[in-house]
């Protein structure tokens, strides 16, 4: 089958929702309960501290919690496949490769995402109410922080700046989302092992010599200069619009070398890949 189908389509997301269910409820309560008793612990640490300044702390450390969280589940795309018997079932499904392909990228980068968030919410609401009722704490939720943190900062700050950098920054945003999300799929779709602590690894170096270029060479993206808490001047470097150019293209050729090596799937395979070079 080389056609796509979207019914086809449908059910090979559902077969792999099927199989997948109970490891998601269990993540997902696993990772509800990480934040809730990593929430007790910053107040329990913080006793005496302005409950502001707390909710504050407990967004700023869950928002990298919530960004590895999701991370991990888009490098794991393929990791349930490592099973020979589950790579072979999933490799005779009645479907083409792309829509299976399609159907692991939207299980865990979409259906995954949102068990994290909804994990953070569960285990951040559960804090509120053990706090309340057991110490008759004020219900302060972090939910609103780690937004603010994850959205870009027009969107917290919209009325201090012009219609045309908004825009910039919010298309700059959800292409650098897009290119990162490639990134950790196509890393996880070629290596079998620690995926995302190599992709990670990799993605942090490469950034960190880029803007340790941008800086050296005096390149800006975004520029706000502020007086008296006046915004006086704002800026969108060159380099964003080549970036909004360059990272698409990237992105799309991420997914193309994955679905790649995704058809090339055998039973047996590399240790450490699913692309064995020495065979091709």
């Amino acid at each position: 089958m080389n056609s796509f189908s979207i019914n086809r389509f449908w059910k090979t997301l559902q077969w792999v929702l099927s199989v997948n269910s109970r490891s998601l409820i269990g993540w997902t309560l696993g990772y509800s309960m990480i934040a809730f008793i990593g929430e007790q612990m910053f107040c329990s640490m913080n006793k005496g501290v302005v409950p502001k300044s707390i909710i504050g702390n407990i967004s700023a450390f869950f928002t990298i919690f919530v960004y590895i969280a999701i991370g991990i589940g888009i490098s794991l795309v393929v990791y349930d496949l490592n099973k020979k018997p589950r790579r072979e079932a999933f490799l005779m499904l009645p479907a083409s490769n792309l829509e299976k392909y399609l159907s692991l990228v939207f299980y865990w980068g979409v259906v995954w995402t949102i068990g994290v968030l909804v994990s953070f919410a569960v285990g951040d609401t559960l804090r509120m109410v053990f706090r309340s009722l057991a110490y008759g704490d004020e219900w302060l939720s972090a939910i609103p922080l780690v937004a603010r943190n994850i959205a870009p900062e027009c969107f917290t700050y919209p009325l201090l700046h012009t219609l045309g950098y908004r825009v910039m920054e919010t298309l700059f945003f959800l292409i650098s989302v897009v290119w990162l999300h490639s990134c950790y799929t196509f890393g996880g779709t070629l290596l079998r092992k620690y995926s995302f602590v190599i992709t990670s690894v990799v993605l942090v170096v490469g950034i960190v010599i880029f803007g340790y270029t941008c800086k050296d060479y005096e390149i800006r993206m975004f520029c706000t200069n502020y007086a008296n808490g006046v915004l006086v001047k704002e800026e969108v470097g060159a380099m964003t619009y080549i970036l909004c150019v360059l990272l698409p293209i990237f992105s799309i050729f991420n997914y193309w070398l994955s679905f790649r090596i995704f058809k090339g799937f055998q039973l047996i395979t590399n240790k450490w890949t699913n692309y064995d070079i020495l065979k091709r």
